[in-house]
Order: structure tokens, then C-alpha cells, then sequence
């Protein structure tokens, strides 16, 4: 486990696999986007306490598709005390458990990388879901608003958070080697580079990728170029 302060009122926190979750400041409140993989409670409990908060300090979990990496402890969390979790319809119904998700629809290049990361993720418990989400809708209690993103599941979403001009991009995006591309391990990938491209006009401080480094100021220009190239960036198709 390992906490990066990627400014003072954003925290991310990295599991022991793949996984990364981000805890947002709000006040005295605080907003996670995404769990990380199973059994991630106590690393988020001391990010929390790095700010001198505790568990009932963070209010809402937003979750940007039902992948274990990103959903594996929503469960935990929701047992806490004032959380509320929340997700995209289209992929509520799988984080509930009660239906599946589709395998995604891996190209000859993920197939290796795929077969070695996929056995290293817990299976993620199923987790209720208090609110579930819609195209543009503005998440008042949160000062957020939802973009769907389709194509990496169905139910995908990025959030951007106008007030602290923050992109959480989920897994549609992702930064590798300071190159901003598609994301991998998409389930339509034609539909996946449609949703890339929402990212084109989106001004903000810092962007938040599912997996990769955040990037800051000037960098976040790397985004919007990715997304207005006459070809979607994706080394991996």
C-alpha cells in the first residue's frame, strides 16, 4: 500500500495489485473515486487520517465501472457509517452481483498482459448500490457531474469536478510513459474510442487516470490532445 498526495486536497492510493482509488477533500468531508482491489479499508482509513479526518469523514463512493480492481472494496466501505456508494446503471446491476459482466474483448496484444494481471485480482464482494448514474447528470451533493464512457463496460463513467477542476477519467484513459492512450481490456473497443474523444474539451488543474500517473497543469494539455488526434492514441489494438 502506498499514499502520493498529488496536491493538498487529493490523495491517491495504490493497492498491492493494479488498483488505485483516489480520496478527493471536500471540507471536513471527503469523496473516494474508486476502492482499489479487496481489503483496501485500512489504507484508505490512513489517507483519511492524514488529513486529520476518520471514516465517517468520507460521505460518498463513486465508482467508475464494476472492474474488482477499481469495485473490489465497495463492499467494506459501504459498511462504514455515512458512506453512500454509487454507480453508473449500467453497471450497478453487476456490483450488486446480480448479473455478469462481460469478459472484454481482448486484442492479440493484451492477451499476454491480460492472462498475467487478471489472476493477480481478488474477486470483489458484491456491494449495494445506493444511487445509480446517469449521462451528464450533476451530482449536487458532491459538486460533480457524470460523463459516460462506455466501451470499457457499459456502464463506465468519468467525473469531473468543475469547482476543484479535476478528470477522473477511469479506465477509458490512461497514462503510460508520460503518453496519454486508451485504455486497455475494453469490452467494445470502436465504442471506447468514441468515449475517449468526450475528453477533448474539458479544462481542468489535474487529471485522474484509472491507471497511470496524474497529471498537473500544463501536462493535462496531454489529454485533450490524445482526444482530438485524427486517431485515438492505443498502442495495445
Amino acid at each position: 500500500m502506498k499514499i502520493v498526495d498529488v496536491r493538498p486536497d487529493l490523495r491517491m492510493v495504490l493497492d498491492n495489485g493494479p488498483g488505485q482509488a483516489y480520496l478527493l477533500r471536500r471540507g471536513s468531508d471527503a469523496v473516494l473515486v474508486d476502492t482499489g482491489i479487496a481489503g483496501q479499508g485500512a489504507a484508505i482509513t490512513e489517507a483519511l487520517r492524514g488529513w486529520g479526518l476518520d471514516r465517517e469523514s468520507l460521505t460518498h463512493v463513486v465508482l467508475t465501472h464494476w472492474h474488482p480492481d477499481h469495485a473490489g472494496s465497495a463492499a467494506e466501505l459501504a459498511t462504514w457509517p455515512n458512506v453512500r456508494i454509487w454507480a453508473h446503471r449500467g453497471d450497478a446491476p453487476i456490483i450488486r452481483g446480480d448479473s455478469y459482466g462481460s469478459l472484454p474483448a481482448l486484442t492479440h496484444n493484451e492477451e499476454g498482459l491480460y492472462a498475467h494481471i487478471a489472476g493477480t485480482i481478488p474477486d470483489a464482494a458484491p456491494s449495494r448500490v445506493d444511487r445509480e448514474l446517469d449521462d451528464d447528470e450533476i451530482l449536487d451533493a458532491i459538486g460533480a457531474r457524470v460523463l459516460s464512457t462506455p466501451g470499457h463496460t457499459d456502464g463506465s463513467i468519468a467525473l469531473h469536478f468543475p469547482n476543484e477542476a479535476v478528470l477522473f477519467t477511469g479506465d477509458i484513459a490512461t497514462e503510460h510513459q508520460g503518453q496519454v492512450i486508451l485504455g486497455p481490456f475494453n469490452h467494445d473497443r470502436p465504442l471506447a474510442r468514441e468515449s475517449f474523444r468526450r475528453f477533448a474539451d474539458i479544462d481542468v488543474d489535474t487529471v485522474c487516470f484509472g491507471h497511470g500517473q496524474p497529471l498537473r497543469g500544463d501536462d493535462t494539455a496531454l489529454l485533450g490532445a490524445a482526444a482530438t488526434a485524427d486517431e485515438v492514441p492505443d498502442p495495445l489494438g
